[in-house]
């Protein structure tokens, strides 16, 4: 009767092996989450020892890394880790982890290594006493773009995996991943742009002079704010001088516009964008403000050439001085906390008169400069001063150099509209002007939401919603009038009047507005390929008005899409990456 046992015998047999691999397997899972776990932390320590100029910690850390990230890596390209991407469920979830374990050891060899190793001479990119070396960012240039690579392939490949199917914890956990590694890849592709030109900006091949303009969020702009405060600079060999300072509005109104204006942009703003240098800033496109700007400027003064033109808020200006520390101008000390305030705002209060107010921005203009060039403060701040500004869009750059600007193109800073019917990844972007003639957007707050909800054949479709509002005090008609606009271009004081635009993906389409839910006309306009709506929001104090609206992208358009905003006086954004609702988007 032996033989009737054996099959019982074989069945236990495999039975027990195969408890015995399931053990295995959970032990060999239980062995990756450690190595990655381990991973992390070094990464974070790596990050602490970069901020504490440990170079000692810097060494330890990163070997620890990639000694972790290497054993996971080594743990899932095995046999034991073949099998478990076969298991019906948890397979997909294998498959994750193995290209997270393979991508984390590629970058902690190709792309953390060479960063750590020139992480002690990224504050040189700085000027100190006036002047940069133009030769660090030469040095900088190779380990840059060699870690740029390594992200930019880690971007790739995380990209190419669907982590729909991803457990919870898991899918948490990888989409944070892949988001820090594609932020990454493009911080470094501006860092990497920055080494290649940051020599010729700075007058290494020769003197380069820029306008560097500050623009007034208290009357916003489509970049920003107003064009306010200008300063001529002049780079040469490094050495960074204040040549010249003057308050736009002192520019006047030219008797034509300084540059022909396209019908579109007639329609959308009218004569004043090209005829007032403080309106140029009302088209969200940095070149086209930037040509406006320099076309103004060589006109009203003739012997001073212009290469280039640097668009900068009051935020970003706060944000310097967080890092660098505080200015005192006229017996005002400004700071990064008081910055907006005094600013947009209390300096109108405390200074009625324009020209007062034109002189002391100027004075404050000179002060911040003196006080960023002497490389006083603290450089690491100053550098993520620098990158939240940019992140945000409160700093913005065009150059007239047709090699550098070619550089900057497509870089967060270069702060373009799109018109490339051929992209994959589409743009839109939600513009506000002020159209009250004065000081209430220092009293304006707005936030727009916008998302992909469909994709029909080869497009997307597009859900959108803003929420205006104005908190200025009940009281807000017996301001000042330079605050008010005192009723000069229509308004009742206290209240304040917007142009919104919205500006949809190129070949799209932007349909069914709604204002408070009611269904609203809105001025439709093509600029560029690209559909523009434009509808007007008056607010008195208190007063929040919603507006919605859809949207839809061009053909082909199945990417990712970036949106922007007009940045505000808050801390906050006004940028994002809308996930693609196409099958096989980010």
């Amino acid at each position: 009767m032996s033989w009737l046992r054996t099959p019982r015998a074989l069945g236990a047999a495999a039975g027990a092996v195969a408890v015995l691999g399931l053990l295995w397997c959970g032990w060999t899972a239980w062995q990756v989450n450690r190595d990655l776990d381990e991973a992390v932390a070094r990464g974070h320590a790596i990050q602490a020892a970069v901020e504490a100029r440990d170079t000692a910690s810097l060494d330890r850390e990163l070997t620890a890394l990639r000694e972790a990230s290497a054993a996971a890596a080594d743990r899932t390209s095995g046999f034991t880790w073949s099998v478990l991407g076969r298991v019906p469920v948890l397979g997909d979830d294998a498959r994750g982890i193995e290209t997270t374990s393979r991508v984390l050891a590629d970058l902690a060899r190709d792309g953390v290594e060479p960063l750590v190793s020139a992480s002690d001479r990224f504050e040189e990119l700085l000027p100190r006493g006036g002047a940069l070396d133009v030769g660090v960012a030469e040095e900088l240039a190779d380990p840059v773009a060699r870690a740029h690579r390594a992200f930019a392939a880690a971007d790739a490949d995380l990209t190419a995996v669907d982590a729909s199917g991803f457990v919870g914890r898991l899918h948490r956990q990888f989409t944070d991943f892949r988001d820090q590694v594609a932020e990454a890849s493009d911080a470094l592709g501006s860092a990497e742009t920055a080494t290649r030109v940051l020599p010729t900006m700075l007058g290494a091949e020769g003197p380069r002079r820029y306008l560097l303009v500050f623009e007034n969020n208290a009357e916003i702009r489509g970049t920003g704010g107003l064009a306010g405060a200008v300063s001529y600079v002049e780079a040469a060999d490094g050495r960074l001088e204040l040549r010249g300072h003057v308050a736009a509005s002192s520019l006047g109104e030219a008797p034509a516009p300084v540059l022909p204006l396209s019908g579109a942009e007639q329609e959308l703003y009218g004569d004043v964008l090209g005829t007032y240098a403080m309106n140029a800033t009302m088209t969200p496109d940095a070149p086209r403000a930037a040509a406006l700007l320099k076309a103004r400027w060589e006109r009203e003064f003739p012997g001073q050439r212009v290469d280039g033109v640097v668009l900068l808020d009051a935020l970003a200006i706060g944000y310097l001085l967080d890092a660098t520390g505080p200015v005192n101008v006229d017996g005002v000390q400004i700071t990064g906390a008081n910055a907006v305030d005094e600013l947009l705002h209390t300096t109108y209060l405390r200074l009625p008169e324009p020209a007062r107010q034109d002189a002391f921005f100027a004075e404050v203009a000179a002060a911040t400069f003196a006080k960023f060039t002497s490389g006083l403060g603290n450089p690491t701040g100053v550098l993520e001063a620098l990158g939240r500004a940019t992140d945000e869009r409160r700093v913005l750059v065009h150059a007239f150099d047709d090699a550098v600007q070619q550089e900057l193109a497509g870089t967060p800073i270069a702060g373009e509209l799109a018109t490339d019917p051929e992209s994959e990844d589409a743009q839109v972007a939600v513009t506000l002007n002020d159209m009250t003639g004065a000081k209430m957007s220092y009293y304006l707050r707005y936030d727009v939401d916008v998302s992909a909800t469909a994709c029909r054949g080869s497009a997307q479709t597009y859900s959108a919603k803003a929420r205006i509002s104005s908190v200025a005090p009940p009281e807000a008609a017996t301001l000042p009038d330079y605050i008010t606009g005192g009723g000069t271009y229509g308004p009742q004081p206290g209240t304040q009047v917007l142009a919104v635009r919205v500006f949809g993906p190129v070949g799209g389409e932007v349909s069914d507005l709604e204002f408070n839910g009611v269904a609203s006309e809105a001025v439709e306009v093509d600029q560029d390929g690209r559909p523009v709506a434009m509808t007007y929001v008056q607010l008195t104090p208190g007063q929040t008005v919603d507006l919605a609206w859809k949207m839809k992208s061009g053909a082909g358009q199945t990417g990712d899409t970036a949106l922007a905003v007009t940045p505000t006086i808050e801390r906050k954004d006004s940028t994002r990456t809308l996930p693609s609702a196409c099958a096989g988007g980010r």
